[in-house]
């Protein structure tokens, strides 16, 4: 479940995250102007930009012609599964892989030992 799902009803204005590879990483000031730089790796050189959802598109053509740019997507925010469920789900599942890894590390242990 995302916040913007959460958020639609209400007037409150919906944001759609944009992530920006640059060439050179001073150039991420030049992005204020488009929305909020909310991120920016200067090791990575990207930064995430937030702008409202129903001018994204528009802004990530504009953003993609900008000599500096390399490459721009959408953030996949939106995509991420935050249900109680799922979390839970991948807790056990996570939990159970590292039991097994103790085990096995366990055994191999032993035989050596032997």
């Amino acid at each position: 479940m995302s916040i913007n799902l959460d958020l639609k009803d209400s007037l409150l204005v919906q944001r759609t995250g944009l992530i920006i590879f640059l060439k050179n990483a001073s150039d991420q000031y030049k992005l204020r102007r488009y929305g909020d730089i909310v991120y920016f790796s200067k090791k990575m050189c990207y930064c995430i930009l937030y702008v409202d959802t129903k001018d994204a598109e528009h802004e990530l053509n504009e953003i993609s012609s900008l000599d500096f740019v390399k490459h721009v997507e959408f953030s996949q925010e939106e995509n991420i599964c935050l249900s109680s469920q799922h979390l839970e789900g991948q807790i056990a599942d996570l939990a159970q892989e590292a039991e097994e890894k103790l085990l096995k590390k366990q055994t191999e242990n032993e035989d050596k030992s032997e």
